[in-house]
């Protein structure tokens, strides 16, 4: 599966969460967020008609408009993107994996007590 940029993420996860769009629906949402980027309706149009020609939506026309489904479940998209940086970045080690995430200084004390008691439980 294809990596995919920021701003396609951003555009993926609204339709993972609010289901099928237009890409109406997808810059209003985006705009909504007064710490977002100004970005043209057209940027919007671009963006989903390439995860459409990629395989990440798909696209039927309603009206003038287009709704735009996923095709890529979200779970499925975080899973090949994480066995991506296992393998591309990490060389295949978990282990080195899991020390980099563990070494995040970002990390609030929930979030290290809660990826403690995972591996725990998985190990």
């Amino acid at each position: 599966m294809e990596l995919i940029g920021p701003l396609q993420v951003k555009v993926m996860h609204h339709i993972w969460r609010r289901g099928p769009s237009t890409v109406h629906d997808v810059h209003d949402e985006l705009m909504a967020d007064p710490a977002e980027k100004r970005l043209a309706y057209t940027t919007i149009l671009t963006v989903m008609r390439n995860l459409a020609r990629r395989g990440f939506l798909a696209q039927a026309p309603e009206g003038r408009a287009h709704r735009f489904t996923a095709v890529i479940d979200e779970n499925r998209y975080k899973r090949e993107l994480l066995r991506h940086v296992r393998e591309e970045v990490f060389r295949g080690d978990l282990k080195a994996m899991i020390d980099a995430v563990a070494a995040d200084e970002s990390l609030d004390q929930g979030s290290w007590d809660k990826l403690k008691g995972i591996l725990v439980a998985g190990g």
